[in-house]
């Protein structure tokens, strides 16, 4: 668990600013009836917030078999989108489950960056509804699906939450689209599926099934379909074939800040649309709905690639270590021949304590149409030998000299009927309660190709600590070890690079082979002071060895350094301006606000020497 140290809200710290959201200790706070008023016009679903694990702490409210349910559901990432303040990614921890003998290092259980209260909307009524209160008590608004949230949007120290997840309006097939109002000229004729709030990809993936269909969505089956990941880019498996997961959206449903729902596409307030489509969540609207293409299934080639280091010892300066990190220096500089093939997915690169390197590739490659004649079942077969065959040409012939004498090479194939299959046959990462320390780079091909040794040198920034020991070391005394694991997303190119009008995400994308991503975690007993070092550590070093490497290309913002110094370039691009006017055209007030997110400018978060504070207005 992470100890949290001084994250007591000095009072009056907002004094000097001439304009800050209500806080819960302001005189201007909302009163109880003023609560009580909300919560009957959304017909009782106002939830007034307790700290999830607030039963561990000796008071009201304390119950041992209580703390001992949540303790076991902590890292639960089915069970944490079911609470309103629940995320899988929390900016701070002020209320962690504990136990007796450790009452001393947490005095007080308090929401911290959670919402003070919740609406537990169901539709476009109970969503302009908080708009409206939020707007006219001067509170802060936050909105919140399963919580997925790496760069702290839907977090905010005394806010009002809107929490769409349970918006259930349906899943819905059209096996021909058409726009719901009006004409409006498409070039799509084929299939698609509108998804009303709350759905998670498994949901998505599920219905899609039985009707045959694939739909773009992310590697974690618990990540909701509406919300940042579909309105900041949004990456698959399946992306490189079809696309981003934004490109594949025909409409929106919207709650704007005025609390008017308004539909936006090509046609109806298609600026709207296209901020939409790559802007970023939680700064444009409340998106209630969402219709997105769907593709016929197809049979799915699936290969996994292992390579282990022999040794049993952590040490970077180790030999056979060094050889797995060289390894797979080579092989990601062959990425670019890989994409071009069409393969697809997330490898790794990770260790565990006192264990050797492994790299894990497992990639996909989606097939021909699923057609029972002969002539598929022979262009099946041609296009699986071939996919074998750069395979082999590009990676494999390379690994296999150093296989049994620096590492251990392990290469699998298997074919699947379909997507579907595949997906259902194989684990996939999900989170639960934890606190990443993430930093990516997009990496273009001639940053790629050739490049090995420069790529086993930025892998050797990105598996050390700052002390330059390996990313097992003791970050403090007395602590546990910290661990670093780096993922190859290889989700772009194919139709990824096409140009797709309507879209705002980075250009950056469309150029792009590789998402680069290297993730930290803190030691379990880590105090604030020494989480601060790693995080600094990660944007000041390993972020800058990557963009050192690829510079001028930027990342994907929905994984992302929160605190990278050059977010507006690195994140949107040359999009970022029309983005603000966009956000000012809707949102004249500012309603929405987010950290890091399109239009912020004039705000910010006043914590003083606090970890979290009120949301203030700055020159």
């Amino acid at each position: 668990m992470l100890l949290i140290k001084g994250f007591l809200l000095l009072a009056g710290a907002q004094s000097v600013f001439a304009k800050c959201r209500c806080a819960p200790t302001d005189e201007c706070w909302p009163s109880t009836t003023q609560w009580n008023t909300l919560n009957s016009t959304v017909a009782g679903k106002l939830i007034h917030n307790q700290p999830l694990a607030k039963a561990c702490y000796h008071g009201p409210g304390y119950s041992a078999a209580e703390c001992q349910r949540v303790a076991s559901n902590w890292t639960n990432e089915y069970w944490i989108p079911e609470s309103p303040i629940g995320y899988s990614y929390p900016l701070v921890d002020t209320c962690p489950p504990i136990n007796a003998s450790s009452i001393a290092a947490y005095p007080l259980c308090e929401l911290g960056t959670s919402p003070a209260y919740t609406i537990r909307a169901t539709g476009a009524d109970d969503v302009a509804a908080g708009i409206r209160f939020a707007r006219e008590n001067n509170v802060r608004l936050v909105i919140k699906n399963t919580g997925h949230d790496i760069s702290q949007r839907s977090q905010g120290y005394g806010s009002l939450s809107i929490w769409t997840k349970h918006v259930k309006d349906g899943l819905h097939f059209h096996k021909q689209f058409n726009y719901s109002e009006g004409s409006c000229p498409s070039n799509w004729t084929g299939s698609a599926i509108t998804i009303a709030g709350g759905y998670i990809w498994q949901d998505a993936y599920d219905f899609a099934t039985k009707h045959g269909h694939v739909v773009v969505g992310g590697g974690d089956p618990t990540v909701g379909c509406i919300g940042g990941f579909l309105q900041g880019a949004g990456h698959g498996s399946l992306s490189h074939e079809f696309g981003l997961a934004t490109d594949q959206v025909l409409e929106y449903k919207v709650v704007l800040a005025s609390g008017e729902t308004v539909t936006a596409n090509a046609c109806q307030n298609a600026d709207l649309f296209t901020a939409l489509r790559g802007g970023g969540g939680g700064t444009f609207g409340v998106v209630l709905s969402a219709t997105v293409k769907t593709y016929p299934s197809r049979p799915t080639l699936y290969h996994e690639l292992i390579v282990t280091g022999l040794n049993n010892n952590n040490n970077h300066d180790n030999t056979t270590s060094s050889a797995v990190l060289d390894a797979t220096a080579r092989i990601a500089s062959k990425y670019p021949a890989l994409v071009d093939e069409g393969f697809a997915g997330t490898a790794f690169l990770f260790t565990q304590e006192s264990g050797p390197w492994v790299y894990s590739a497992p990639l996909i490659k989606f097939l021909g149409d699923n057609k029972d004649s002969s002539s598929s079942s022979n262009a099946t077969a041609i296009a699986i030998a071939h996919a074998k065959e750069v395979m082999h040409r590009e990676i494999l012939a390379d690994l296999l000299p150093g296989n049994g004498s620096e590492y251990l090479v392990t290469s699998e194939w298997s074919t699947h009927p379909s997507w579907a299959a595949w997906y259902a046959s194989t684990h996939h990462t999900t989170a639960g309660n934890n606190q990443p320390l993430m930093a990516s780079r997009f990496f273009g091909q001639a940053v790629l190709s050739g490049r090995e040794v420069e790529l086993a040198g930025l892998l050797g920034v990105l598996t050390t600590t700052k002390n330059n020991t390996t990313s097992t070391a003791k970050v403090g005394e007395g602590s546990s070890s910290s661990s670093t694991t780096v993922l190859f997303n290889l989700v772009s190119g194919g139709k990824v690079a096409n140009d797709v009008r309507y879209t705002s995400v980075n250009p950056a994308w469309r150029d792009a082979y590789l998402l680069l991503q290297t993730v930290d975690m803190a030691p379990a007993n880590a105090d604030a002071e020494e989480v601060q070092a790693l995080k600094a550590d990660l944007t000041t070093r390993k972020l800058k060895a990557m963009k050192d490497l690829a510079p001028g290309t930027g990342t994907y913002l929905n994984e992302a350094d929160p605190y990278d110094p050059d977010w507006r370039q690195d994140w949107f691009g040359e999009w970022y301006e029309q983005l603000v006017a966009i956000k000012k055209k809707y949102d004249p007030e500012g309603v929405f606000w987010c950290w890091r997110c399109v239009g912020n400018e004039g705000w910010e978060e006043v914590t003083g020497s606090a970890l979290f504070g009120p949301l203030c207005q700055v020159d």
